[in-house]
């Protein structure tokens, strides 16, 4: 039994596009009263044939294959077991015997492509119901240009061979019967795959050996058959011409999916190799011998899908990427091929010896070789996550080839990824991120990196006496004014800005929903619908996710090369009690010289005295709605926030007192317990509650009692004023 995957160029019209010639061509036995079936029909139409493989094409390019043409061979000893008596042509047979011959093989091709099916060791594909094939009985063959009897003129093209000659041709299609998935007999390494330009990748997952083997034990278990060697495909075995010990040790003991790897083989044992003209030359301690890079190839043995699983589960690329030539674990070892071919360069096209290399994994546990680039598409195709564990930021540095991302990430320091982003756009990248992975790229190179992996260097928090450091040459008030333009004491502002996904809910109007989307400007349109259209549940309020704009300023520390947002700048300073707007500090950027000078002398404290020494300096204070100052003399108008001037005159009253945010807490707490006096009298029994004077921890501790007496019973208050008024009444306190 000889079973075949035909190449495309036996097909006819090729298997590119549509299955109508083949289809045509398969009816030229009209008159043997046999048509086509399926796993589960039979007498099935050309035209559904037809229609069935063509249609089921989806998402397969235009050069892609769209069906395969299989054939199953038996040979002139199978058929008569199959008639079940010699004979030397079907003409001999009764219409029953050739309807029972019929039936025997209609059962075996059935069983045949459900062979063909479990050969690619799909989840999916378990058996012949998961495909789409339709197949044919033809009961002639006839001659052709490669036949001997037509070279030495004893027969003609197109003369029919006499003898049995049944044989099955099946159509098959290059998807799935439910579309899913893609399956190509025409990859022969077996759990490999190959991209496709353009297109994404092909799975390579068909053994013709081991569909070969299987058929011939599928036809001697069926027909209780024993198989003669000239019937079966068999494995090859170690030849007798390869004489030497040690390269016979490794093909009986080992697998290799490619002969270099043989090859590679060999010299780890201490061998030097040569190969000229097809022959490999192996010598070792003043001995040779030879061997045929045919006979290597006949070694060639693809993996199954689970034996490549069982490594792609066992295989950490963190690890890998980490020390790659040196990776060495869980019963896994990398290594490196290498090897000469010959290539054709010029325009003369001379043909020279150009070196190659790849990189290769060995298990040791199944004595087995595979390319590491199988395993890594072999993991792609099938979501197997090759990260065992999460990369460390000096083995992606390493890793990463760009040049320009390289500095960024060793040089500078960064509070946030998207501050990373931003500097490489401006060293005039363009960015995009897709599922978790940054792209940049610009005329001569293009670089990706994971999200993740680009956090491990944005550190959200600065060490304290940085951030001090950074505080001392920060001028909130010139940086109010000046916004992204800021830049002195080697700090300077920068905005940044991303796209993020936000939530936002489906806004119900009426009896219509309106549905957020975007428009070319990234903003929110309604795009309504009617609501009588969904059902009832689909009315509850949902979100949809709206790619938004999203901006904050940060200071680039030119010193220390730091990106750090301004916000955090504020936060820690309202945390630590350090005002980051100085009368005496940061007022020569007021740009208003009377203003200037007034905010630089230390008489002045309140907003009041402020306000009244420029008026007798001739400029009319006004208000507006906001409460900010504009202060106008002669025609000219300045303006000031006022809470920038609160915060210039503020800082001085709270330096003078020398109170802490804890203070001022207890003191805002103690007019609230005391709210009910009100006004200017109010404020002076608090003062002689509490006392002008806070400095020790007696007196802070006894005053903090009495206000926690107060706020626990507000009847107390009576008893602590009796006491104070009775003091004032005492005629002795004075003595």
């Amino acid at each position: 039994m000889f079973a075949k995957v035909h190449p495309a160029k036996d097909v006819q019209s090729g298997n590119t596009g549509s299955c109508h010639d083949l289809v045509h061509y398969l009816q030229k036995e009209g008159d043997t009263g046999l048509s086509f079936f399926s796993h589960t029909d039979n007498d099935v139409s050309p035209e559904k044939v037809i229609t069935d493989i063509d249609g089921n094409r989806s998402k397969l390019g235009s050069d892609e294959a769209k069906f395969y043409m299989l054939s199953l061979n038996p040979s002139q000893a199978e058929q008569v077991h199959l008639i079940g008596r010699e004979v030397n042509s079907l003409e001999e047979l009764t219409p029953e015997e050739r309807q029972a011959v019929y039936r025997k093989l209609e059962k075996f091709t059935r069983s045949a492509m459900d062979e063909y099916a479990r050969n690619f060791q799909r989840e999916a594909v378990k058996d012949g119901g998961d495909l789409m094939y339709y197949a044919r009985i033809e009961t002639k063959r006839t001659f052709s240009y490669s036949d001997e009897e037509v070279k030495k003129g004893v027969a003609k093209i197109g003369d029919v061979k006499p003898g049995l000659n049944l044989h099955v041709h099946v159509i098959v299609s290059r998807k799935s019967k439910d579309g899913k998935v893609k399956l190509s007999p025409a990859a022969k390494s077996a759990g490999n795959s190959w991209e496709l330009e353009g297109r994404g990748t092909v799975k390579r997952g068909f053994s013709h050996e081991n569909w070969k083997v299987s058929v011939q034990q599928c036809f001697d278990r069926e027909f209780q058959y024993q198989a003669v060697q000239s019937d079966c495909f068999v494995r090859p075995a170690v030849p007798d011409t390869i004489s030497n010990p040690e390269l016979r040790s490794l093909l009986q003991q080992q697998q290799f999916t490619a002969a270099n790897q043989i090859v590679a083989a060999m010299k780890e044992l201490g061998f030097t190799h040569q190969v000229r003209r097809g022959v490999h030359t192996f010598s070792r301690q003043g001995e040779s011998f030879q061997v045929s890079h045919k006979e290597l190839k006949t070694f060639e043995c693809p993996l199954s899908d689970a034996r490549i699983r069982d490594i792609a589960d066992r295989f950490d690329l963190t690890r890998y990427e980490a020390d790659p030539l040196h990776y060495h674990e869980n019963g896994l070892q990398v290594k490196n091929i290498g090897f000469g071919t010959y290539v054709n360069e010029g325009q003369q096209q001379n043909r020279t010896v150009k070196q190659v290399s790849y990189q290769v994994i060995y298990d040791e546990q199944n004595k087995v070789t595979v390319s590491l680039a199988t395993v890594r598409q072999f993991a792609y195709d099938n979501k197997i996550n090759l990260v065992k564990t999460e990369p460390e930021a000096e083995s992606i540095l390493k890793k990463l080839k760009n040049n320009d991302l390289r500095n960024l990430l060793s040089d500078y320091r960064f509070t946030s990824a998207n501050q990373i982003v931003v500097a490489m756009k401006e060293q005039g990248y363009e960015h995009r991120v897709r599922k978790g992975v940054h792209t940049f790229s610009n005329d001569r190179q293009k670089v990706s990196i994971r999200h993740k992996d680009l956090m491990k260097f944005a550190n959200p928090k600065l060490e304290p006496e940085r951030m001090t450091d950074i505080i001392s040459r920060f001028n909130l008030y010139k940086y109010r004014l000046d916004g992204v333009f800021y830049h002195e004491n080697g700090l300077k502002a920068k905005n940044i800005s991303f796209k993020t996904y936000k939530k936002v809910p489906i806004e119900e109007v009426g009896d219509a929903k309106v549905i957020a989307i975007l428009n070319d400007d990234n903003n929110l349109k309604p795009d309504r619908a009617s609501a009588s259209s969904a059902p009832e549940e689909a009315q509850k309020p949902r979100f949809v996710k709206v790619l938004k704009e999203v901006s904050y300023d940060v200071l680039f520390d030119e010193q220390t090369k730091t990106y750090l947002p301004v916000s955090s700048i504020r936060k820690f300073a309202f945390d630590n009690d350090i005002a980051l707007i100085d009368r005496f500090r940061h007022a020569y950027a007021v740009p208003n010289p009377d203003m200037r000078a007034l905010l630089e002398n230390p008489e002045y404290t309140t907003l009041k005295q402020i306000n009244r020494a420029m008026r007798d300096r001739g400029y009319t204070v006004e208000t507006d709605e906001s409460g900010n100052y504009s202060y106008t003399k002669d025609g000219c108008t300045f303006s000031i926030d006022r809470r920038d001037l609160l915060a210039f005159t503020g800082y001085a009253r709270d330096n003078n007192r020398q109170t802490s945010r804890h203070d001022r807490q207890q003191s805002t707490s103690a007019e609230k317990a005391a709210g009910m006096l009100g006004g200017s009298v109010g404020h002076k029994v608090i003062n002689e509650i509490l006392g002008d004077n806070f400095r020790t921890e007696r007196m802070i501790a006894g005053n903090a009692k009495k206000v926690v007496s107060v706020i626990k019973n507000p009847a107390n208050l009576k008893m602590i004023l009796l006491k104070q008024i009775g003091s004032y009444l005492n005629p002795f306190k004075e003595l």
